[in-house]
């Protein structure tokens, strides 16, 4: 049946009826516009979702937890067994049939690793609708609490609304097993293995995780956690509090989360998520692990300035960059070099930052190991490594159209070289007369060498002459196919500029780049 404006107003009617004095007057106003079982059952479950706040003081008295269906109303509180308690006497009312059931449930709270005996924790309901029941839990669908239960917000989770069993299991353990409703049953050990989800998880639309245990050992070092689900998603993770013990890289409405412990041990890893498309400004608590590490990967240390998630994705395709030359986040080169390059679908500036902790390099310097050439649709980064080492590689952008002269972070890479041999020289200098279109060809090193002559290439359009100044002016000629070509001796000079002009007839010259002389 099409949803007509009249039905969807009645489909949100519920949450707007304010509580009454008596349950059976609340049921006969909630249930106003539903006719069917389900908009019964659907209506009760909203009014209770959106009304009853979790009774954080209760759950830690237990002179004052147990209350009443008609003191949850009352109060407009209740721990877990006075919001089952008033869904079932409410469901009654309404003719439905209904039940709370009681068990093990993993929480807000629930601590990683936790076996389970005694008496239940959590309280829940299932109603019998066609010839078959349907789990649900209005305490989790009203929101969620902090950690040390003392605070509650109010966050409807519709997932815990006739939750599939194969999943309700995940949080849900009766202690009647019949509840499980599926079938081959599992035991309490095996709900205790199981990786802890919380609704949110698969609220935003995730749907896979692997692994899918709750305890992860290391090997070499390392935790590999891969996630997927139904839409554009982000990721942050805290390992026992720390931010910068793992790596995130974003794959199609995923990712792959790379941990690397600092020592051996046991952690907590939290995983948090928001969807790109959301007016949350918060990220959502999702999952948590026990990661067990037995060794430490002392090949590979953390780089300070790294900056999740790392590499090209979906993400940068949004910001307008596609078509990475390089698509995996870490780039090993044994020669000290690499060149990355990105088609453009938007019109971008783009200015990069290089970083090191192995070495004490000044940024200007480091700067000068980067050079980028952008052209018609497309930006490339070429980039000499002073030394050996792990670099991160950060690229920075704009929209031409911005008068801002804020450059937005856009991506990030890790560069990995183990030659101990390589000490690559900079890129030349470059001045404000080398702009977009320019193109750099030879010499690549920005440091010549003495007493030589060095042959020039370049492509520098919408200029009329380029001239090397060394000791002597030494002009360039334009090739048919429009480089600008020539040589100049670096004989008794300190350094060689390359200078422009626009004008035939002007004299003066702007420098576009500038290369050092090595000392003889």
């Amino acid at each position: 049946m099409p949803f007509t404006a009249r039905k969807i107003a009645d489909m949100f009617y519920p949450q707007q009826v304010l509580p009454k004095a008596s349950i059976p007057a609340l049921v006969k106003e909630v249930l106003l516009y539903s006719q069917t079982d389900l908009e019964k059952i659907r209506a009760i479950w909203i009014w209770i979702c959106h009304h009853i706040e979790y009774d954080v003081k209760g759950y830690h008295s237990k002179d004052l937890k147990g209350k009443t269906p008609e003191e949850a109303l009352m109060t407009g509180k209740a721990v877990c067994s006075g919001y089952s308690g008033l869904f079932c006497e409410m469901c009654s009312i309404a003719g439905i049939k209904c039940t709370a059931i009681g068990g093990y449930s993993k929480g807000y709270n629930y601590e990683i690793g936790k076996t389970f005996k005694g008496d239940p924790d959590h309280d829940w309901n299932a109603v019998y609708l066609e010839g078959k029941w349907h789990l649900l839990d209005t305490t989790w669908g009203a929101g969620h609490v902090n950690e040390n239960c003392s605070k509650f917000t109010f966050k409807y989770v519709e997932f815990y609304f006739f939750t599939h069993p194969t999943l309700f299991i995940n949080n849900h353990f009766p202690m009647d097993e019949n509840w499980q409703l599926i079938s081959p049953r599992i035991s309490i050990k095996a709900f205790e293995n199981m990786v802890f989800r919380t609704g949110e998880f698969f609220n935003i639309g995730l749907t896979y995780i692997h692994p899918d245990v709750q305890v992860v050992n290391t090997v070499n070092g390392r935790a590999i956690i891969n996630m997927g689900g139904n839409s554009p998603t982000l990721f942050m993770y805290n390992l026992d509090g720390r931010k910068d013990c793992a790596l995130i890289n974003l794959t199609t409405y995923g990712m792959k989360l790379e941990v690397l412990p600092p020592k051996v041990g046991e952690y907590k890893l939290k995983i948090y998520a928001k969807l790109l498309n959301t007016d949350e400004k918060m990220y959502s608590f999702i999952c948590a692990y026990m990661i067990k590490c037995n060794e430490v990967d002392d090949s590979f240390k953390m780089p300070k300035a790294v900056h999740n998630p790392l590499g090209p994705s979906w993400y940068t395709e949004i910001k307008g960059i596609i078509e990475p030359s390089h698509p995996e986040p870490l780039i090993y080169c044994s020669d000290g070099q690499c060149s990355i390059k990105f088609f453009l679908d938007k019109e971008l500036s783009f200015t990069s930052k290089l970083t090191c902790d192995e070495l004490d390099i000044p940024d200007d310097v480091m700067r000068n190991h980067v050079f980028k050439t952008q052209k018609d649709n497309s930006v490339e980064f070429k980039i000499q490594l002073p030394s050996s080492g792990l670099y991160v590689f950060t690229i920075f952008s704009k929209e031409k159209s911005s008068r801002s002269s804020t450059f937005s972070h856009l991506c990030e890479y890790l560069i990995s070289c183990t030659n101990e041999d390589v000490h690559l020289a900079t890129f030349p200098k470059v001045y404000t007369s080398w702009t977009e279109e320019c193109e750099l060809f030879e010499p690549l090193s920005g440091i010549l060498p003495p007493n030589t002559v060095v042959a020039f290439k370049f492509k520098i359009p919408h200029v009329k002459k380029v001239q090397v100044y060394g000791k002597e002016g030494c002009p360039l000629t334009l090739s048919s196919d429009g480089y600008w070509e020539g040589t100049c001796n670096t004989l008794d000079a300190k350094n060689l500029n390359i200078g422009v002009s626009e004008k035939i007839s002007d004299t003066k010259y702007t420098f576009a780049l500038q290369y050092d002389v090595a000392s003889k």
